[in-house]
């Protein structure tokens, strides 16, 4: 069957709960703030609440401000460490894929340019690392696919992947998410996966971007699905629906076939 995670949104219990009630993974999220209390008390409680979890694991980086193609030379260094220290926790905690976000926003800077520091930043990162863990980038204000495909080819480092968050194209590019799931294709080695209602109406808002459950928005979530398997048959899915809805989406998937 496919490699199904749930993404706890901080709220380990709950997930944990429902991720063993139906034999699937787990995408932990207490971390995306670099600046967490208590962290090394968190990471114990993950690593004691996963001891005897059976299925897959991943993590979900930091991303406020993280640009990775930033011309500022001081940033990057930070975004290393940050990342450093990420790397170090999803280790700890035996997650074999790691999401960062390329934090790109449309029309601020030039492809190539951006693309060659974002290459040049990832290469500084890997360095002396070893390939058990995924760097999986997630999209989430470009307008199309073109970017985060450039990247990858260009860095062309097997530990670099796409994560498509089909939420985000579907909220905020000009792509259908159908059409970035062809042209990404085999790049492609995670989704999160959640529905909303489709592109944001207020500037520097990103109010539509609702997280819902997979079939509740304007996604065609059955016919994506199809696409994903179609188009990237090894690709780990994982439901970022907010945490109230997960029961919704599972319930979902077992209807049409992707849980037993």
């Amino acid at each position: 069957m496919k490699e199904i995670r749930l993404c706890d949104d901080g709220v380990l219990d709950k997930t944990y709960k429902l991720c063993v009630e139906n034999n699937l993974g787990i995408e932990v999220q207490a971390f995306y703030n670099p600046y967490i209390e208590n962290k090394e008390e968190t990471i114990k409680k993950y690593k004691e609440t996963l001891n005897e979890f059976k299925c897959g694991r991943s993590y979900h980086a930091p991303f406020w401000d993280l640009n990775l193609g930033t011309k500022i030379v001081e940033l990057q260094e930070t975004m290393i460490k940050i990342y450093d220290e990420a790397y170090r926790i999803a280790k700890e905690l035996n997650c074999t894929e790691m999401v960062i976000h390329s934090n790109y926003k449309p029309g601020t800077d030039w492809y190539d340019g951006w693309i060659m520091r974002a290459k040049n930043l990832l290469e500084k990162f890997l360095k002396n690392k070893d390939d058990s863990i995924t760097i999986c980038i997630e999209n989430q204000f470009e307008s199309d696919s073109e970017l985060l495909l450039k990247l990858v080819d260009k860095v062309d480092d097997k530990r670099v992947r796409i994560c498509l968050d089909i939420g985000h194209a579907h909220a905020n590019s000009n792509m259908q998410v159908e059409d970035w799931i062809k042209s990404l294709n085999n790049r492609i080695a995670y989704y999160h996966l959640h529905n909303n209602h489709g592109k944001q109406t207020s500037f520097g808002y990103n109010k539509d971007d609702e997280h819902l459950a997979i079939d509740n928005g304007t996604i065609d979530i059955d016919n994506v699905l199809k696409l994903a398997e179609q188009y990237t048959p090894n690709a780990i899915w994982n439901v970022e629906s907010k945490v109230e809805y997960l029961e919704d989406s599972v319930k979902c998937l077992r209807r049409l076939g992707y849980i037993k």
